[in-house]
């Protein structure tokens, strides 16, 4: 039900340009560092760069030297200290909707083990003096590497927020190496050494420095409650009040958002500014992406109120800073972040017109179809393990379906023939039409909840381009 954005990182663009120095060909070769491994000692890192394997010393200024082959020693779960007294693995205390958090059993061997922070922990590696441990954890949309202690303080060693999940994580001797992908950069390899020196050591895509793919920055505002969200900010390097296109899937880092077909740059190239926010609506569950601490207090409120104040407010934000034409706002995406553009829009008429594409629309019925698939825990999961049979006007507050007659945005609704949930659009869409909302309804054949082809997923963000700029006038 629920795709990372970032397991889509190298995806191609979707459209070329003359605005753009980089060709479509370009954009899909790009290729990122992966499959990382320290010598026990940390003078040496090798990594995989395509199908070639590549060594260098971790001294400053060294050389890398291509290998025939390499073999990374499968990581265990759970992962013993040095001094081989305590072990360490990651573990989820509520199953699927709770944050994955780092536990150690560091006691007696009658003590019970206890996560030893709250943060959100992505993979880990422990320290030489078996009381802490390197790791990368969540900060909105940042992904930092640190060293966390056992009693909970965390040191940041990393510097610009970027997505850092994908390619590999090694530490040996205090020596730590990472993969990371921000804004304008794909697949570069860091490491920091034994003195605590932060670099970057290998740049597989140096071409994008020539690249004018418009800016990209995490935004920070707060909501009506006072609580600080985060987001990623995309648009064209010159200009002012742009027209605005929200993607509201959430769960976005700082990476190279070239995915379709998600909101991206090719948006940029054709004069908008993109905004991504990282809302808490349940059916995104923020716990397992964000933590409690982003989380705080939404769980126990109105789950659309959450969801329209957390996207609104950041909209609004960025319309007082100058950025965004609050005369053309535009909802774009897919999946969960379709499920939410069609709850938005029971809840503001701020927006222009809105493209959902394969969302859903009735969490009554579609809980009942998916029953055989894990609905217990899949969806009750994100509202906290209630059911349709406890909490019937809960299910029916987040189905937009029960409230097409609020809805007056213009619409495209959107969904692949062969799409589990195809039945959910067409019910939806017959709502819409009954209520005299302005949707058209569009299946794409062949097509399941991801598209396969390419060209029909250039078609569908040219279509979109084209219903934003008509209804922008």
């Amino acid at each position: 039900m629920r795709t990372f954005p970032g397991s889509c990182l190298l995806a191609l663009t979707l459209f070329a340009s003359s605005a753009f120095a980089q060709s479509l060909g370009e954009m899909g070769a790009l290729t990122s560092a992966r499959s990382l491994d320290l010598s026990p000692d940390g003078s040496r890192l090798w990594y995989q760069v395509g199908q070639k394997w590549w060594v260098v010393d971790t001294k400053a200024g060294a050389v890398p030297t291509a290998v025939a082959e390499h073999q990374v020693k499968p990581t265990e779960k759970r992962r013993l200290s040095p001094d081989g007294k305590k072990t360490a693995y990651i573990d989820v205390e509520i199953p699927v909707a709770g944050p994955s958090l780092l536990f150690c059993a560091c006691g007696t061997a009658s003590s019970d083990p206890r996560p030893i922070s709250r943060r959100v922990i992505i993979d880990f590696q422990w320290a030489a003096d078996s009381n802490s441990l390197w790791v990368i954890t969540v900060d909105g949309a940042d992904e930092p590497v640190g060293r966390l202690y056992l009693d909970g303080k965390f040191e940041k060693v990393s510097r610009q927020p970027a997505l850092r999940r994908r390619g590999g994580f090694a530490a040996a001797n205090n020596v730590v190496a990472w993969v990371e992908t921000d804004g304008a950069h794909a697949g570069r390899l860091w490491t920091r050494d034994r003195s605590g020196n932060v670099r970057m050591i290998l740049d597989p895509n140096p071409q994008m420095a020539n690249w004018d793919i418009g800016t990209q920055e995490v935004v920070r505002w707060k909501n009506a409650h006072g609580e600080e969200l985060q987001g990623v900010l995309m648009k064209p390097k010159r200009g002012s009040k742009f027209p605005l296109v929200v993607d509201p899937y959430s769960n976005w880092r700082n990476g190279f958002n070239n995915i379709a077909p998600l909101g991206n740059y090719a948006f940029v190239k054709e004069g908008f500014a993109v905004f991504f926010p990282d809302h808490r609506a349940p059916l995104i569950q923020p716990l397992s992406g964000f933590g409690e601490d982003y989380v705080g207090r939404s769980l126990t409120r109105d789950p659309v109120d959450v969801l329209v104040d957390d996207v609104m407010s950041g909209v609004n934000d960025l319309v007082r800073r100058g950025v965004a034409d609050p005369s053309r706002l535009f909802l774009y995406s897919t999946s969960n972040g379709a499920s939410a553009i069609n709850q938005l829009l029971t809840g503001t008429r701020a927006f222009r017109a809105a493209v959902s594409h394969a969302g859903v629309s009735d969490w009554l019925r579609y809980y009942e179809e998916q029953k055989a698939r894990q609905a217990d825990v899949l969806i009750a999961g994100f509202l906290g393990g209630r059911k349709p049979e406890d909490s019937p006007e809960l299910y029916r507050r987040i189905s937009p379906v029960y409230q097409a007659d609020k809805i007056k945005t213009p619409l495209i609704l959107a969904v692949g023939d062969k799409d589990i949930r195809l039945a959910d659009a067409q019910r939806f869409n017959e709502a819409l039409r009954k209520a005299g909302a302005p949707v058209t309804f569009v299946t794409y054949p062949n097509e399941g909840h991801e598209f396969s082809n390419k060209a029909t997923a250039e078609e569908h963000l040219k279509k979109a381009i084209e219903f934003f700029r008509a209804n922008s006038r």
